[in-house]
């Protein structure tokens, strides 16, 4: 009877860690295999400003949720943006506003490639800089409806994905609220020293950090604004004080929203030699049991977000996979 008990038990544990490994490199191709990119386009190397927008989430106002981009298209007097979201690694254009600009007389064309929506051309300008791009994704059945008179709002027609920073050099500075982008490096970002590598698989960007003299990889994604790390539980509990209060709510994602647990934290990692805040760190409220037993198998140690950055620059050179950290 035991040994059958034994049998059984052991049976159970070789389906669950088939189930494990199976489910893990299903997640890990999921999340960094090469992806087709067809986005192209020109710009004119100007400064890009973007201003953060604010939200309230759970209830709680938040200033930094969201990095927009303001844009304009032709001559609308419409106050259009986009978000600047390195998390997804496509640009889009949603769906439902590009109905809305085609009602009101844009002539917007539209292709197909590999059974994927693209607008074909399309002109625009984020903040002064012409942008001329074809292939922008559509995002299907998402976005807002506006006419002609819906000229005071902000109206959000799109993302910024990281396919955007593709082959080109990308310097993000929070503090003065820019993004510049070259083709190459100019001169005053050539002369630095101390870049270090990352890695860019499925556009994703890995970003190597140590922490707690333990290296990881966190992925940035600047989708995630109002966070400094969204790590698992454990290392949650480990980064934080017992005693700071932790504040609950559901943020808002692509297809609904997730449960989010947050404290503010003074813990440091250091990231390309230098050394700051991670300010916030979150755990997701889901997969509690399985999380820390699939973690350690995956790439990501965590998501790392825009606030451990706010007083500083960071420059992607994803043509070298080189990135540096400028604090101000």
């Amino acid at each position: 009877m035991k040994k059958k008990i034994g049998y059984t038990l052991l049976a159970i544990l070789i389906i669950i860690l088939i189930g494990g490994f199976i489910g893990i490199r299903k997640f890990n191709n999921s999340l960094f295999k090469e992806k087709s990119n067809y986005l192209k386009y020109t710009s004119e190397s100007k400064p890009i400003h973007f201003d953060w927008a604010g939200d309230s989430i759970g209830g709680i106002y938040e200033a930094q949720a969201a990095m927009i981009v303001p844009l304009k298209i032709e001559d609308l007097a419409h106050n259009f943006y986009m978000q600047f979201d390195t998390g997804a690694y496509d640009s889009f254009i949603y769906e439902n506003n590009l109905k809305s600009l085609r009602a009101i007389g844009l002539d917007i064309k539209e292709v197909i490639k590999d059974d994927v929506r693209y607008v074909e051309n399309l002109d625009f300008i984020l903040d002064d800089n012409h942008i001329r791009a074809s292939m922008i994704k559509i995002y299907p059945n998402y976005g807002h409806s506006f006419d002609k008179n819906d000229t005071i709002a902000k109206i959000g027609i799109g993302t910024i994905g990281s396919d955007f920073i593709v082959n080109r050099v990308t310097a993000i500075d929070f503090k003065n609220q820019n993004i510049k982008l070259y083709n190459e490096r100019p001169d005053w970002i050539a002369v630095l020293p101390n870049f270090k590598s990352f890695d860019f698989p499925g556009r994703r960007i890995m970003l190597p950090v140590t922490l707690d003299n333990k290296e990881y990889e966190f992925l940035y994604d600047s989708g995630c604004s109002a966070f400094g790390l969204i790590t698992i539980k454990s290392r949650f509990d480990s980064y934080t004080d017992e005693n700071t209060k932790q504040v609950n709510y559901d943020a808002k994602a692509w297809e609904g929203s997730i449960p989010i647990r947050s404290k503010e934290t003074d813990k440091l990692f250091n990231i390309g030699g230098v050394d700051l805040k991670l300010k916030r760190v979150s755990f997701v409220d889901m997969y509690g049991i399985t999380q820390p037993l699939i973690t350690p198998f995956t790439r990501v140690g965590g998501w790392l977000g825009n606030q451990p950055f706010t007083e500083s620059t960071l420059i992607l050179d994803t043509k070298t996979k080189e990135f540096i950290v400028i604090e101000e």
